[in-house]
């Protein structure tokens, strides 16, 4: 059912508005200071699953169609209507599709907020991104599969990585400093931020004849499961740290023991909640792209080296290493999220 058929579109504004206020609000709280411009939301009424951030002149506005919400919301309606999907993940988290759904919007407004945080739009110039008359835009699925006649593959590759330091940010944002008493609460998040990620692949799918705008959700949730598994040994990202004075995050060291709980109770059965969601919506696909649990979460700790592509196992993990290859070539601020992922952990 859509979300406007009942309720109207008022009600879907104030879904979307309330996921933009708790990422705000988020963002306030991890970084100790407000966002540094107040972005205007649009909701556009259309059936279609998209949004985008965009900056209009000196106005930073985030646009959300309708079925954004409404797609989200239907997807969680779906799983937690799934026995399978209810014994494994439903029962054991003790959370709705309603707060899954609201979850997984915070998640994609923060993503959004971070194309604009991270100077994404100081890059413009660049071709592979879109332009619409004088505004310009960063869309989950709007980006133009155009890209330049001379260097095409650094012009995707750039618009590639911004989406994955978009993504790392954002992930981070929303999953917050490790604790011992947040597990449930941490895969809860994860599995929200891993069905956007389905999503996003979904409707970008359209552009892959052309040319995908974003990265495989394989790839994206690749680098999602590496964070999580690095959150116990992390006092917190160096950059909210400096932000913070460090306060709020624990400098403590988590044992090893409770570091291999942590990964068997967390970490191993958001690789497989993903799956679960990708077989709920019927996207083999990305089941077939996640692969091999061993094999991904060998990659994972493989992919801390600079590795060749193809001795990589699964898909995300080859394309991940792949942009880093070609990051070198883009502006700082994307190696500046390749080290964040790809930069040993000293222990």
């Amino acid at each position: 059912m859509h979300l406007c058929d009942k309720s109207g579109m008022s009600d879907v504004k104030q879904q979307l508005k309330r996921a933009l206020d708790t990422a705000l609000a988020q963002y306030t709280e991890t970084m100790g200071e407000a966002f540094p411009i107040a972005p205007i939301l649009d909701v556009v009424d259309d059936p279609e699953f998209w949004a985008m951030a965009e900056m209009d002149g000196d106005i930073f506005r985030i646009r959300v169609s309708t079925g954004t919400a409404d797609g989200t919301a239907k997807l969680w309606t779906s799983a937690f209507n799934d026995e399978g999907f209810v014994a494994s993940f439903g029962q054991a988290i003790g959370t709705d599709a309603r707060a899954m759904t609201h979850i997984g919007l915070v998640w994609l407004m923060l993503h959004e907020l971070h194309h604009f945080q991270m100077g994404h739009f100081d890059n413009q110039h660049e071709p592979n991104l879109s332009m619409t008359g004088s505004n310009k835009e960063h869309g989950l699925v709007k980006r133009t599969a155009e890209h330049s006649e001379t260097h095409p593959s650094a012009s995707a590759a750039s618009g590639l990585i911004f989406e994955m330091q978009a993504d790392h940010d954002a992930t981070e944002m929303l999953l917050d400093a490790y604790s011992p008493d947040e597990w449930l609460s941490l895969r809860a998040r994860i599995a929200a931020i891993s069905a956007m990620m389905m999503l996003i692949e979904r409707a970008d799918s359209s552009n892959y004849p052309h040319g995908a705008t974003h990265p495989k959700a394989a790839t994206r949730m690749f680098q999602l499961l590496g964070h999580v598994i690095d959150m116990p040994t992390l006092s917190a990202h160096p950059n909210l740290q400096d932000a913070t004075n460090g306060e709020g995050y624990s400098a403590e060291a988590v044992s090893e023991e409770e570091t291999t709980r942590f990964v068997t109770q967390v970490a191993v059965p958001a690789f497989f909640d993903a799956v679960s969601l990708a077989r709920v919506v019927s996207a083999q696909s990305i089941i077939d792209d996640l692969g091999d649990a061993g094999e991904f979460f060998s990659d994972i700790q493989t992919t801390k080296l600079d590795v060749n592509p193809d001795n990589l196992n699964t898909i995300g993990a080859r394309e991940l290493i792949t942009l880093k290859h070609k990051m070198h070539s883009q502006p700082d601020k994307s190696s500046r999220w390749a080290s964040k992922f790809f930069s040993p952990i000293d222990t």
